[in-house]
């Protein structure tokens, strides 16, 4: 039987070879379009039958990318973009799902014209129990911005990562998915090509409904720890010519030496070992101690590949027969393949596999013709662990055209009413049965327009290309045809109606008696109830208010909504109205309003009392833990005072001690959402009662200074 390192040297074609590199190799057109695909550069060395891991990764991210700001030009004029979004999450099925909001994780950059990060922004997801749906916004501003980078990450489920033009308004619907996990135990697993592979091996089927197409990750245990008994996979395969599937890739679609990209699959990939440690963190861990045990004296280490078996959707046969071979310097018919650099919001080529039919026969590089109806194709990639750096892989063509030109569209976005519509993402395809062009992702400017760019052959160019808009919380998309031209400044603008409504901007601020920020504030605004039918303009938003106690909500333009201001009604609740003000986003100033352009509507600075935390708490007599909850504002703690834990008739003082109540920016309670909750836990004994439980009384100062005397609350017993 055939072992893998047979059969790495079979396959020495695979590996990835510092041979790739360098410029164009022209070929033979193999379409009339003259479109042909340019080598992409390898980054690790495999021309033995294991590959050398250098003691830095194969795959490196840019410091400057992860840098918060760095110097721009004094002359240059900063823009400031303002990123609204909205976070759906479904489960592995398709069907919503709540997600906890202290589990997301939101990163942004904007970029310069170099991909350097000039600034970036972390802000946190609010939710709010009336929706499913979690919000975040952020403002960014930077002299010589040219692109936003956006990463949102979730455990467990798909990241969602774009890389747009930087416009002053972008709103971004993030759609996160549960992805199919499977505990994986070392075993044997079977190539197309025959190979039987022993490991750990990752196998997901095309003929699950939840995968575009089948998928094989060969891990050797030799590059896991001894310890490592098995591993937690959450893999998912897409297919880019579908829609529904497009939705989910990842930046752009250009790599990070400036070509545009056209991908013939995707997938997401998160292994943890069980031992919960990813698999980059693992296998460095097993190198580390594998060097160590060899003296120390020795820096590099032969490491045994890692194994991809890609099966290509057959849509993307279409790709292989107008690019055709990738790399002629290596045996057989090669694609790249490539992992994201969320960073940049660019693609990083790692290197090539080879194209092999279901039944293990090697395709030649001069194949043209690929009948996928009828034959499934593999591509077989041997890479080193670098790869599990990244979460998203794709095989990709680098594109190259013999006589490239420049096709455009001058494109507006517009609702039923006429109104323009700022912000809105749109994917532009190439999807008919020739491939012409990459696909593209644009963002409308505050008049709803987009500049469609897009570079393709001039022999037999497409001159009709389709734009995917995506449902905003759900699985499914509108589509629109528009005719592109190689007069790139014809002012002609092709008119494409959505029906969403034109949102506004409504902003304001809420800040405490002594002057601080009110931050992690929910406020939200909503249609008036009892509003007449004829007369309603529904909108509903929310968010937190940021470090500054500044807010900021997107409703449709023209309507009335009440915004209410949780930090308000907390402090007055005698007094629920204390905490609504009244909006008409109609260009006229209202009582509420500072001000109000039609547009943009400022709201009145609100001045929010400090008030007394609520305190409850809980008690085992088996164990003698009890637990107190102080509920209050996020800015309130910690909290410090003493607690005297009385009968339940208040006569009788059983203990008295002091103690911090601690809270942390995830501790927003269940039960009281509104509230924030902090905890102070002690394991005293209590004497035992026929009572339902104890009288609490206490005295806090909060972070603010403020003292609050003879608290109440109650301590329940628990069973």
């Amino acid at each position: 039987m055939l072992t893998l390192m047979r059969f790495s040297a079979a396959l020495v074609a695979l590996s990835l070879a510092a041979c790739g590199g360098g410029g164009s190799d022209d070929k033979p057109n193999r379409s009339s379009s003259s479109l042909s695909s340019t080598p992409a550069s390898s980054v690790a060395n495999s021309s033995t039958t294991s590959l050398a891991v250098s003691s830095s990764s194969a795959v490196s991210v840019s410091s400057s990318l992860l840098s918060s700001s760095s110097t721009s030009s004094s002359s240059a004029i900063a823009l400031s973009v303002k990123v609204n979004g909205a976070i759906s999450g479904f489960d592995t099925n398709g069907n919503s799902i709540e997600l906890d909001a202290d589990l997301v994780s939101i990163e942004m950059h904007l970029l310069d014209a170099e991909d350097n990060s000039l600034t970036q922004a972390t802000p946190i997801a609010s939710s709010y129990n009336l929706s499913e749906q979690l919000r975040f916004n952020a403002d960014l501003s930077a002299a010589d911005a040219t692109r936003l980078a956006v990463t949102i990450n979730y455990p467990g489920y798909t990241s969602y990562a774009r890389r747009l033009d930087a416009t002053e308004v972008i709103n971004l619907d993030a759609k996160l998915q549960a992805v199919p996990v499977q505990t994986i135990v070392p075993g044997n697993a079977t190539t197309v090509t025959g190979i039987e592979l022993a490991g750990f091996n990752v196998q997901v089927s095309g003929d699950d409904a939840q995968q575009s197409n089948s998928l094989l990750i060969h891990i050797p245990q030799s590059l896991l720890p001894d310890d490592t008994s098995s591993l937690e996979v959450a893999v998912r395969t897409f297919d880019p010519n579908d829609p529904d599937d497009a939705e989910f890739f990842p930046g752009a679609y250009a790599d990070s030496d400036g070509n545009e990209l056209a991908s013939v699959g995707f997938n997401f990939a998160d292994i943890k070992t069980n031992s919960n440690e990813t698999l980059a963190v693992a296998m460095h861990k097993a190198r580390q101690q594998k060097l160590a045990k060899l003296g120390g004296a020795q820096k590099t280490l032969a490491q045994e590949p890692v194994m991809i078996e890609y099966q290509i959707p057959a849509q993307s046969c279409k790709l292989l027969e107008s690019l055709g071979d990738a790399d002629s310097t290596r045996d057989g018919f090669q694609v790249p393949l490539y992992t994201y650099n969320s960073s940049s919001g660019l693609w990083d080529s790692i290197g090539h596999g080879t194209v092999f039919t279901s039944s293990g026969q090697q395709v030649a590089a001069t194949q043209s013709v690929f009948e996928c109806d009828t034959t499934s194709f593999y591509l077989i990639a041997l890479v080193d662990n670098s790869i599990f750096q990244r979460e998203w892989w794709n095989l990709d063509y680098p594109l190259a055209f013999s006589q490239p030109i420049d096709y455009c569209a001058q494109i507006q976005i517009k609702n039923p009413e006429g109104q323009s519509l700022a912000g809105i993402n749109g994917l532009v395809m190439d999807n008919d049965s020739d491939f012409n062009f990459a696909s593209t992702f644009f963002t409308t400017d505050s008049d709803g327009k987009a500049h469609v760019r897009i570079s393709q052959s001039s022999i037999n160019p497409d001159l009709q290309a389709e734009v995917i808009f995506f449902n905003q919380d759900e699985f499914s998309y509108v589509s629109k045809t528009i005719t592109l031209s190689s007069n790139c400044d014809d002012t002609a603008v092709q008119i494409l109606e959505l029906v969403r409504p034109q949102l506004c901007e409504v902003s304001g601020s809420v800040f405490y008696e002594n002057g601080a920020p009110v931050t992690r504030n929910l406020v939200y605004g909503s249609t008036p109830s009892g509003t007449p039918n004829e007369e309603i303009i529904w909108g509903f938003d929310f968010a937190y208010s940021d470090a500054q106690g500044a807010y900021r909500l997107n409703l449709p333009c023209g309507g009335e909504f009440e915004i209410f201001n949780f930090a308000s009604l907390l402090a007055q609740s005698g007094e629920p109205d204390n905490g609504m003000q009244l909006t008409r986003i109609d260009g006229n100033l209202d009582a509420d309003e500072q001000s109000d352009n039609g547009q943009q509507v400022v709201m009145k600075t609100l001045e929010v009392e400090f008030h007394q935390p609520i305190v409850t708490g809980t008690y085992n007599p088996a164990t003698d833990e009890l637990a107190l909850m102080a509920y209050g504002g996020f800015d309130a703690f910690p909290m410090t005072g003493q607690v005297s834990v009385k009968s339940i008739d208040g006569t009788i003082t059983h203990q008295t001690f002091n103690g911090t109540f601690t809270a942390d920016s995830s501790s927003d309670d269940e039960e009281m959402q509104f509230f924030f909750v902090g905890e102070l836990n002690r394991t005293l004994s209590l004497p035992a009662t026929s009572d339902s439980g104890y009288l609490l009384e206490l005295t806090l100062t909060d972070a603010f200074g403020n003292t609050w005397t003879a608290v109440p609350g109650v301590i329940a017993i628990t069973p």
